[in-house]
């Protein structure tokens, strides 16, 4: 089997889920046909905006903490010599391109007539119709909660607020955000510190669940989900303020300590 990945160019947690994703699928007789790297995205925001809205809505500590485990990320990523996208494509000799727009019309023509038949999508751009109408070509996402309860964005912030369980996702991507067929889900119990300490979690185990999604997806064994629905956006610094009074932490000192689930191969 081979895949395309259409990713976010965050060279910290994106390109480290890559990297390790990579030999996990190769050791599974599934290879990486294609990555596309689109430009990082947070909702509506792009480039230096991104790093305006932490500063703003988490105030500056919070700032400076990600910041450190941002740098303390790609230095590894420096002794590892694979800086960005293009080097971990050329190692594994996958072909690769950088595109501005999720439109970019070489994807589709690509896509189209290519014999890869599934993508899977680590990026917060949203699939036009083109993309999701392509006949036989299936688009998997993951999503950080139990959809369809907390769809959208930073879904950790949102169930640290309402007290409620928190877990992980896979399904089919349709014309609607975090809608489509589930094809992997799983409850997470865990009592978090942080939302970086989920998220390092979360992408700890991300390769393995992957691989389940995919055998799932063979079978045709799809999940019905009985959480009920509920979508939230980018969270607002009220939203935050909220966050906080549950005891909400966005990320420890002691988080530095456990990036190795990162960066480990």
């Amino acid at each position: 089997m081979k895949i395309n990945i259409l990713v976010d160019n965050d060279k910290c947690w994106n390109l480290n889920i890559v990297r390790r994703l990579i030999p996990y699928l190769k050791n599974n007789n599934i290879s990486v046909d294609h990555i596309w790297i689109l430009p990082n995205k947070l909702s509506n925001l792009k480039g230096t905006r991104i790093s305006f809205w932490y500063l703003k809505t988490f105030g500056i500590l919070v700032f400076l903490k990600l910041s450190i485990f941002y740098l303390l990320t790609l230095s590894y990523n420096l002794f590892n010599k694979i800086n960005n996208f293009k080097d971990l494509a050329l190692r594994h000799d996958i072909k690769y391109d950088y595109i501005d727009s999720i439109n970019n019309k070489y994807l589709i023509k690509d896509i189209n007539r290519n014999k890869t038949k599934i993508s899977l999508l680590i990026t917060n751009h949203i699939l036009k119709k083109k993309l999701i109408n392509i006949k036989n070509h299936l688009f998997i996402n993951k999503h950080s909660s139990l959809l369809p309860s907390y769809k959208g964005l930073m879904p950790y912030i949102w169930t640290k607020i309402d007290n409620k369980v928190n877990g992980i996702t896979f399904h089919l991507v349709n014309k609607k955000i975090d809608n489509g067929k589930i094809i992997y889900q799983k409850k997470i119990e865990i009592k978090f510190n942080s939302m970086v300490e989920f998220y390092l979690y979360i992408y700890d185990r991300f390769p393995v669940c992957f691989l389940k999604a995919l055998k799932n997806l063979k079978q045709k064994k799809f999940i019905k989900s009985k959480n009920k629905k509920s979508y939230y956006s980018i969270p607002t610094r009220r939203d935050y303020s909220n966050f906080l009074k549950k005891k909400g932490k966005v990320i420890l000192f002691s988080n530095f300590f456990k990036i190795y689930k990162l960066i480990q191969v």
